[in-house]
């Protein structure tokens, strides 16, 4: 690609962003971010720089790695160009950061394996410290592999090669990142979750677009051999959990031991020691954020006490007899809203931010079973639920806050 056709598919780059802080405060500087990212690029010199750090603790306590958002667009550039051909080799039961894949296309398909009469049991696993583990010399490796797949020409190649290779060798802790957000969380962090005490080559970080489509990469290898070697048809995985079912208990434990071994032998990962789930289907299964059974779903309690904990905090934050506010959700977007106890917010910002966080909620309950809990939470949300207007009677999502607020 000539600089200039770079520059192009760097501008559309952008445009997929979508409309986060970070691209606002970059929107003035963009054209010239894009000439000189479009330059590097074009002539082989491309070198991704350093990362913020912070930690959030909601689902689970873990370093997240922000790209700068230079890096952030070249990432794009690259997973648009790359992801087309590759995607086409991962098996079709792969559901991870993929187009028309996601979380509940894999409950449904966890559902249509339940439902199968010769699928009594099923044998939950789950890789230890997946990130953390990626052996990124082997992931080289691999990439060049599939590199050769690629129908580009020998200028495009180059270019494409150069970035990936660049973002793959990066130690994601040199130069030693930024860090934000609450420093002292990052020494709660388990050391084998966590990249600063990683062996050198070893670990990608989450937080990176470009670390979830490697790491689809990277765990190709293990549905292929799942599939083709084992000749497992009832399988699954979404990132590093995976789901396989059955008839015969001691089979599916032979199973998950052919697994673990060939993890440790050609990724250099294994699987979790104290997380593999063998069951009777019709007990259910604890999966993705939601209690699975063959015909219906319910959502995790652990979702619902969440909502509840920020619904709480909303009511304080709308209450303007409240000058400071304390029991602030931490290790999320509203920690970061918030500044010695007051909120940084214009009240309308408030309230898209509220109707936001709770939408997000209602948008994984309404795949589950769960009207009379929808209803319920609704009708127990105090202030919040005095003024915010549901679009419907079934209590799938909610549209605005009524004007007297």
């Amino acid at each position: 690609m000539t600089q200039q056709q770079i520059a192009t598919e760097l501008f559309e780059s952008a445009r997929k962003l979508g409309n986060s802080n970070d691209k606002r405060s970059n929107f003035i500087k963009l054209p010239t971010i894009i000439n000189s990212l479009s330059k590097d690029i074009a002539t082989l010199k491309y070198k991704p720089s350093g990362f913020h750090v912070f930690v959030v603790l909601d689902p689970k306590l873990r370093e997240i790695f922000a790209p700068s958002f230079r890096d952030r667009l070249a990432q794009q550039w690259l997973i648009s160009l790359i992801e087309p051909t590759i995607d086409k080799q991962f098996i079709d039961d792969n559901f991870a950061n993929r187009k028309r894949k996601g979380t509940h296309a894999a409950i449904k398909r966890a559902q249509h394996f339940m439902r199968k009469k010769d699928n009594t049991h099923y044998c939950q696993l789950d890789i230890q410290s997946f990130f953390p583990s990626i052996d990124r010399g082997v992931l080289l490796n691999l990439w060049k592999k599939w590199f050769m797949k690629l129908s580009y020409d020998e200028e495009t190649l180059m270019q494409i090669n150069h970035v990936a290779t660049q973002i793959i060798i990066q130690s994601p802790t040199t130069p030693y990142p930024i860090i934000s957000g609450r420093a002292e969380l990052l020494s709660s962090v388990p050391k084998n979750k966590s990249l600063f005490y990683a062996k050198k080559g070893i670990g990608l970080p989450i937080g990176s677009l470009s670390s979830q489509f490697f790491s689809n990469l990277y765990l190709n290898e293990l549905d292929q051999y799942v599939k083709h070697k084992l000749k497992i048809k009832s399988y699954l995985r979404y990132v590093d959990d995976m789901m396989i079912f059955g008839n015969n208990p001691k089979e599916l434990i032979g199973l998950k031991n052919e697994i673990n071994l060939f993890l440790i032998q050609n990724l250099h990962l294994s699987l979790h020691p104290n997380k593999t789930i063998l069951q009777r289907v019709n007990q259910g299964a604890n999966f993705l954020g939601a209690i699975i059974f063959p015909h219906h779903t319910y959502p995790r309690e652990r979702q619902i006490k969440s909502l509840r904990v920020k619904v709480n905090f909303f009511n304080k934050l709308l209450d303007p007899t409240n000058i400071v506010l304390k029991d602030i959700p931490t290790g999320g977007v509203w920690e970061k809203y918030m500044s010695r106890g007051k909120c940084v917010l214009s009240v309308e910002a408030i309230k898209r931010k509220i109707l936001s966080t709770i939408n997000s909620y209602y948008g994984l309950f309404i795949h589950s079973k769960s009207y009379t809990l929808r209803k319920k939470l609704f009708f127990s949300m105090g202030r919040v639920g005095d003024n915010i207007i549901p679009s419907n009677m079934n209590f799938t999502k909610f549209c605005c806050f009524k004007k007297c607020l």
